[in-house]
């Protein structure tokens, strides 16, 4: 008789036992019902994500905040200018924003900004607004001094001579 005895399982082995199925089936259970519907907003963080699982579909970009090198260049307008020669001839090709103007005058054109300009970097160069190479010079800018809305560009030829040409003009504003 106690040989038939030590066979058979404790009740604390058969306890255990159906705690471990137990465990497992709901393990189971729950890898096969969960998913992304059922998961409430807000209730994961972060860190709790694996890499490279989100796509653009996922994250609500109105709700992201500007990139803090990104600022900086929050405020760049530039423009495209012909000045074929003569008094009065520059005309605006295209520019970043509507509100921007190119009037000629005092042997410069004078590239009006919508809003102050004056604390602003800007550079320009001698090109033009098709797929034609630009004559051989530079270009020169320099704050209006009547103006602060207004950078004046002056164009010279491969010999520093003032010469009235085309230009690509940028201003970079903090």
């Amino acid at each position: 008789m106690n040989a038939k005895r030590s066979r058979r399982p404790s009740p604390a082995m058969v306890v255990a036992v159906i705690a471990l199925i137990a465990a497992l089936a709901g393990t189971a259970y729950a890898a096969q019902s969960i998913n992304g519907g059922a998961i409430k907003k807000q209730t994961i963080g972060g860190g709790k994500l694996k890499k490279k699982t989100l796509t653009g579909f996922q994250i609500n970009t109105n709700k992201l905040g500007v990139v803090p090198s990104a600022q900086r260049a929050a405020h760049t307008y530039w423009a495209v200018v012909n000045n074929p020669g003569g008094a009065g001839n520059a005309t605006l090709a295209r520019a970043s924003d509507a509100g921007i103007t190119a009037a000629e005058g005092g042997g410069a054109v004078a590239v009006i900004f919508p809003v102050n300009v004056s604390g602003c970097a800007n550079v320009s160069s001698r090109n033009n607004a098709g797929t034609t190479v630009p004559g051989a010079g530079s270009a020169q800018t320099n704050v209006a001094p009547t103006n602060p809305n207004a950078i004046e560009v002056r164009t010279r030829d491969e010999k520093g001579a003032d010469q009235d040409a085309d230009f690509h003009l940028i201003v970079v504003c903090p």
